[in-house]
């Protein structure tokens, strides 16, 4: 799968959402997913994910989220490659 990565962690709102919402528009189901460095939590964009056929993992490590998006069906692939289990 294709990691495409953004990091809108030095970015000011409404910028970070406004770019990962774009950037989603490249995710293909099976074929991609985006990853988003940011400092905090996107909540405005985690609450819009499901209506769009999207999920999402968040993983805290040290200051920094790692929010990775995905199509819903490519979950346990999403969970294999990050080596994660549900989360």
């Amino acid at each position: 799968m294709r990691e495409i990565v953004v990091d809108t962690s030095e970015l000011e709102p409404p910028a970070p959402m406004q770019m990962v919402l774009s950037e989603l528009q490249s995710v293909l189901p099976g074929e991609s997913y985006l990853h988003q460095i940011h400092r905090l939590e996107p909540t405005m964009v985690l609450s819009r994910l499901k209506p769009m056929g999207l999920d999402a993992i968040v993983k805290k490590e040290q200051d920094k989220y790692h929010i990775y998006y995905f199509y819903t069906e490519d979950r346990p692939k999403i969970e294999e490659l990050l080596n994660v289990q549900g989360a």
